[in-house]
């Protein structure tokens, strides 16, 4: 279901495809996860409220998609590994963080516990939503999956 919602561009990740209900009922399909895993999705369909930011936070922080662009962020542009002073018990002794283009800071890049997390890169995006306002790395580009779809928007001209 739900009715037809057109992306700004045919490369925009981040605008819902389909939309249903109105005001603060109005939700948007996920249209990452709705897509065949071989295409990078879940090939799950995902709705979620577009009024109460469960989609601007599912669509930056699960698929590290940009509200501004429509594209994914762009990733650190250096590491390195920093030594914590007097990490507690289940912190770690040493953490990796990011250069960013932007501000030029190091960023930690994963949380101070000794932990596995769901989404590796939640650190990192969560700056980069609020550092990043539209900018990306000059040449960060390459981030479709050059498949059927991708080759016929090249043919189109989009």
């Amino acid at each position: 279901g739900g009715i037809c919602n057109p992306p700004r561009d045919p490369r925009d990740l981040y605008t819902p495809r389909f939309v249903k209900g109105k005001g603060r009922s109005k939700i948007g399909l996920c249209p990452i996860c709705i897509e065949n895993p071989l295409r990078g999705g879940r090939g799950q369909k995902l709705w979620l409220s577009t009024k109460f930011s469960a989609f601007n936070y599912h669509m930056q922080f699960a698929h590290g998609v940009s509200a501004t662009t429509g594209r994914p962020f762009s990733p650190p542009v250096s590491y390195r590994t920093s030594s914590r002073r007097h990490p507690l018990k289940l912190e770690r002794s040493e953490i990796l963080e990011g250069r960013c283009h932007k501000c030029k800071k190091w960023v930690p890049v994963e949380s101070i516990k000794d932990c596995e997390v769901k989404v590796k890169e939640l650190f990192w995006w969560k700056h980069a939503a609020t550092c990043h306002q539209g900018s990306q790395v000059s040449g960060d580009d390459d981030f479709y999956e050059q498949d059927d779809v991708f080759r016929r928007l090249e043919e189109l001209g989009l």
